[in-house]
């Protein structure tokens, strides 16, 4: 019986050590550095930290530019969208004036119908390459308000593992209850991401600046024959 009893009180205590063990482990993989324990950290020592802060400001103004212009993107793409359909309509209009022209039998008539149809072809054409381009620039631009968006987590990353390396170098023993490893694997896995990204965007503007530059070159011509163009 007291044999018995005494496995019970031993297994009692591995049973404390073990959570025991599991509350330590919990606790050093926390990846969140306390404010309250960085007011303690030497100002010297905190000026990587301030520098971190700073570029985290900035990537949260640019994710909000990258989205603020991902929407005067999508307003000049309505834009484009109505004058193709105008450009249509008028390209219609000069098909029906070439047509009454010629069943009339007036040269002159059909000579001035045939040059409208063809003006208004080439600006029905400059619509279309107008429209295609302006859909890139949203393409391009939905892709850049992600990297934006990756990039402020690259910022966010750093800013912990800046804040945290500072509680280290302080020589605070509370730095012992952080994860450092995990710090620098989210550092990583937030560079790597943002560089991804990054590649998608410079293939996207490549083809926007093909797309932009068969625009510009469609709505010269509209120009030079004095056309709208736009």
């Amino acid at each position: 019986m007291v044999q018995a009893g005494g496995h019970r009180v031993l297994a009692g205590l591995l049973g404390a050590v073990l959570l025991g063990l599991g509350g330590c482990s919990s606790e050093r993989a926390s990846t969140k550095v306390d404010e309250a324990w960085l007011a303690r950290v030497p100002p010297a020592q905190m000026e990587p930290v301030h520098k971190a802060r700073i570029t985290q400001s900035k990537a949260v103004d640019e994710t909000t530019r990258a989205r603020v212009s991902l929407e005067d993107g999508k307003r000049e793409l309505e834009v484009a969208k109505t004058n193709e359909k105008a450009a249509k309509a008028s390209r219609e209009a000069e098909e029906g004036a070439l047509k009454a022209a010629r069943e009339t039998g007036q040269a002159n008539d059909s000579a001035r119908a045939q040059q409208g149809l063809k003006d208004a072809d080439l600006e029905f054409q400059a619509a279309q390459a107008e429209v295609e381009f302006r859909e890139q620039v949203v393409a391009t631009r939905e892709a850049m308000e992600k990297m934006r968006a990756r990039e402020l987590a690259v910022a966010d990353a750093e800013l912990a593992q800046t804040e945290y390396q500072a509680l280290l170098h302080s020589g605070d023993v509370r730095a012992q209850e952080l994860d450092g490893k995990t710090f620098a694997d989210n550092l990583a896995k937030a560079r790597s991401e943002a560089w991804e990204t990054q590649r998608e965007v410079d293939a996207l503007l490549q083809t926007q600046r093909q797309s932009q530059a068969r625009w510009q070159q469609l709505d010269s011509q509209v120009k030079a024959y004095g056309g709208s163009g736009r």
